[in-house]
């Protein structure tokens, strides 16, 4: 327990911070109370109307500022933006212009592939017709079929009906291209996906036209007539009936 004396120690230090506390805030108000007497008698003696005529100056000038410098911002906000609409607009005509050029020409290239498309069907459409339509002219006697002038002579002289059955390829040409395109379908349709049927056909028509399934293209079997056992063997000699044949044959 503390004795009087500390106690009383105490309570004087506090009493003497409290008292210098009291004098520093005093001395700190005469300075501020000298500055401002300072600074009033250098600016003169003005009265209370003086000062709020210049306080209201200030204000319509700082309003006229602000005022002046909201139009100038707002006045370059509108050119920009005049100037961005009209750039946009052009970038917009010329893009529409450019996508209808490009619309036309696509247009056009379809349509000459559709012209080419067209004119290459039907030309492989005539020709197969030509091939498989051909009209027989065997039925007509005033007409001779012939593939050689072997064939020629003897049909001259009488005797087609000892020519090889292979000697008309055209009679079947077309069960022919049926089952050759059924079996080049398929294939084709592998080694090269996504075409249209009509490109498939056209594939395998030109195939078709150079290949040794093709009946046209198969050479017929034709047995000499100085080697066939079911025609006379005559002389050569001038009077024969056989001498041109063989003359040609020579």
């Amino acid at each position: 327990m503390l004795n009087k004396k500390t106690v009383n120690t105490y309570k004087t230090a506090a009493s003497k911070a409290r008292k210098a506390a009291v004098e520093s805030e005093r001395k700190a108000r005469e300075e501020r109370d000298k500055e401002d007497r300072f600074w009033r008698e250098a600016e003169g003696t003005k009265s209370r109307a003086a000062k709020k005529r210049e306080e209201e100056a200030e204000r319509r000038a700082e309003a006229a500022a602000k005022k002046a410098e909201a139009r100038r911002l707002a006045d370059q906000e509108a050119r920009e933006l005049a100037r961005s609409l009209q750039k946009n607009k052009k970038v917009t005509e010329a893009e529409l212009r450019r996508r209808r050029e490009e619309e036309q020409a696509a247009i056009l290239r379809r349509t000459e592939e559709e012209k080419r498309r067209q004119g290459r069907r039907v030309t492989a459409e005539e020709e197969y017709e030509r091939m498989v339509l051909v009209r027989n002219t065997n039925r007509d006697g005033s007409v001779i079929d012939a593939r050689s002038v072997e064939e020629a002579l003897l049909h001259m002289m009488g005797s087609p009906q000892n020519l090889s059955p292979e000697r008309h390829p055209e009679r079947n040409l077309k069960a022919s291209f049926k089952a050759f395109e059924k079996n080049e379908l398929p294939v084709l349709k592998e080694e090269k996906p996504g075409l249209t049927l009509t490109q498939y056909k056209d594939m395998i028509w030109k195939v078709w036209k150079k290949s040794g399934d093709n009946p046209l293209n198969q050479t017929p079997k034709f047995v000499p007539w100085n080697c066939r056992e079911d025609l006379p063997y005559m002389e050569d000699d001038k009077h024969s009936m056989h001498a041109p044949q063989k003359a040609l044959l020579a």
